[in-house]
C-alpha cells in the first residue's frame, strides 16, 4: 500500500497546512481509500471522484469538514454510484449534514471495500470515533484517529507495519482525561505493539514538533513526523 498524506494539524490548520486527511492506495491502485477530511484536504485530494470510499474517524470539525465543500465536487464530476463513507452515527446533527444523494453513508463496522479489509476498535474521545486498521497487499496499516489510551490499542496495533498516531499533546500537558495522547504515549505504544514505523500526526500548531518528536524518539528511536504531501510505502 502507499499512504499520502494530505493534512496533518489538529484542531485546526497550520498557516499553510490543512487538517487530519490520508490517503491510502493499494499497490494495483485499484482501492483508494481517503480517511479523514479535515480543513484544506479537499484541494489536496488528487481525483475525488475515483475514491473508492471514505472513512471518518469521528465527527469533529477538523476530521470532516471538507466533506461538505466535496458534495459540490462531486456534482460537477459525477460518480457511477455514491461515495460510500463509513462514519459513526454521533452527533446525529454532524452526521445528517453528510445524508446527500453523493453520498451512501454506512456504520464503522468490520468489512472489505475493494482489495481492503477494515476493522475499527473504539476510540477514547469525547464523540464517538474509531481507531482504523487497514490490511491489503500483506501489509497491515492503523491510524489511531483522536484517542487517549484504550487497554486494547496495543494489540489492535500489533505488529503493524504502519502506525499512524494522535499526537496531539505533548507530556507536560497529559492527563488521562484529556482527548489525545501526548507525543510519548504515542511511542509507548508502537513499542509495545512491535510497530515497524511510527509516524506522529495531529500535529498543533501550538506546539514546536521538533520537542514532540524528541519526546516520542526517546521511547521509539525511529518515530517521525507527519508531513504533508509526503508519501510512504506501507
Amino acid at each position: 500500500m502507499l499512504l499520502t498524506i494530505l493534512g496533518c494539524s489538529g484542531p485546526y490548520p497550520a498557516p499553510g497546512g490543512a487538517c487530519s486527511g490520508y490517503l491510502l492506495e493499494s499497490n494495483s491502485g485499484k482501492t483508494r481509500l481517503l480517511i479523514d477530511c479535515g480543513s484544506g484536504v479537499l484541494s489536496r485530494l488528487p481525483d475525488p471522484a475515483s475514491l473508492s470510499g471514505a472513512v471518518l474517524t469521528h465527527l469533529h470539525y477538523d476530521h470532516m469538514s471538507d466533506m461538505l465543500p466535496m458534495q459540490y465536487y462531486l456534482q460537477f464530476h459525477p460518480r457511477t454510484r455514491p461515495l460510500p463513507v463509513i462514519a459513526p452515527l454521533e452527533p446525529r446533527e454532524i452526521r445528517n449534514l453528510l445524508d446527500c444523494a453523493y453520498y451512501d453513508l454506512e456504520s464503522q463496522e468490520d468489512r472489505e471495500l475493494g482489495e481492503m479489509t477494515l476493522r475499527f476498535l473504539p476510540a477514547k474521545h469525547p464523540v464517538p470515533g474509531a481507531c482504523v486498521c487497514v490490511e491489503c497487499d500483506q501489509s497491515k496499516f492503523v491510524f489511531t484517529g483522536d484517542t487517549n489510551e484504550t487497554p486494547a490499542l496495543s494489540l489492535f496495533a500489533d505488529r503493524a507495519d504502519l502506525l499512524l498516531m494522535d499526537a496531539g499533546l505533548s507530556e507536560a500537558d497529559w492527563s488521562a482525561g484529556k482527548p489525545h495522547l501526548s507525543a510519548m504515549r504515542c511511542a509507548k505504544i508502537a513499542r509495545e505493539a512491535h510497530a515497524r514505523a511510527l509516524i506522529l500526526t495531529h500535529l498543533n500548531p501550538q506546539y514546536d514538533p521538533a520537542a514532540l518528536l524528541q519526546e516520542a524518539q526517546a521511547e521509539y528511536p525511529g518515530a517521525q513526523l507527519a508531513v504533508p504531501g509526503r508519501k510512504i510505502p506501507v
